[in-house]
């Protein structure tokens, strides 16, 4: 328990930190993205703390997921779709450093997005950053399905790409062929990191069955509800990445004559 209470407290620790950073970076803020909107000023500090946040925790996951065991054998059996994987028991010493990191960053964005910002976060990205909040640490105290904790911070890997096409470079005005390259580079990796993985996990969570006996029945059945829906989203944010991209790129509709 005591694990799991530093992790908590680390991690209302790095929501403070945000929080402080968000009111630090609006000093700074009206200079460096040349506005003096007060919403504008807003919304530019939040895509920073998000990606630079998202530069840490992402790697750390990847990092985890691929030299940590047992999970880096545990990836090795979910990319073969191997019949029998232990993907359910394992602590990470990872988690234990860097999720603090990303849970106290759900929380400063949640309070952004609800309290401060001028357009809502939307259902979806509050629902996957509430569940975020509330499983992971379930997750980490009772040692179950860590290796999925670690995918899902990886994920991360692809959002410092994703918002400087998304919101920095037409912030700045920085259009065509580089933000073209740029946007296939975050559509690659957003596919790669979130999508591409998508089957082998799902398809680990029923070769997984046998490994889940000795496990609390609440915490098994919150598992099976939840672990599948990552996977999903990040399917349907694809989707919507890619029809709009296509729709930047076709350019406005030509005028009737």
């Amino acid at each position: 328990m005591s694990d799991t209470l530093a992790l908590l407290t680390a991690s209302v620790g790095w929501g403070c930190v945000f929080c402080v950073a968000h009111i630090a970076l609006q000093l700074v803020a009206g200079r460096i993205h040349g506005t003096d909107k007060a919403g504008d000023r807003q919304e530019w500090t939040n895509y920073v703390i998000a990606s630079t946040q998202a530069a840490v925790t992402g790697p750390a996951g990847a990092l985890g997921l691929l030299t940590e065991e047992p999970f880096a054998t545990s990836f090795q059996q979910v990319c073969r779709f191997a019949p029998s994987i232990d993907t359910v028991h394992g602590h990470s010493m990872t988690l234990q450093m860097a999720m603090p990191i990303i849970l106290g960053y759900f929380v400063y964005d949640l309070g952004y997005g609800c309290l401060v910002a001028e357009q809502s976060l939307g259902v979806l990205f509050i629902a996957h950053h509430a569940l975020c909040v509330l499983i992971w640490p379930i997750s980490y105290h009772h040692g179950i399905g860590c290796f999925y904790v670690l995918y899902m911070m990886s994920a991360e890997l692809s959002t410092p790409l994703l918002w400087l096409v998304a919101y920095f470079l037409p912030k700045y005005n920085i259009m065509g062929s580089t933000r073209t390259v740029c946007g296939l580079i975050m559509v690659m990796s957003f596919f790669v990191v979130r999508v591409l993985p998508g089957p082998a996990l799902l398809s680990s969570l029923l070769a997984s069955q046998s490994y889940w006996t000795d496990v609390n029945v609440v915490v098994y059945g919150l598992a099976m509800v939840t672990l599948p829906l990552p996977s999903l989203l990040f399917s349907y944010w694809f989707f919507q990445i890619v029809q709009g991209m296509v729709a930047a790129l076709s350019g406005p509709p030509e005028k009737a004559d």
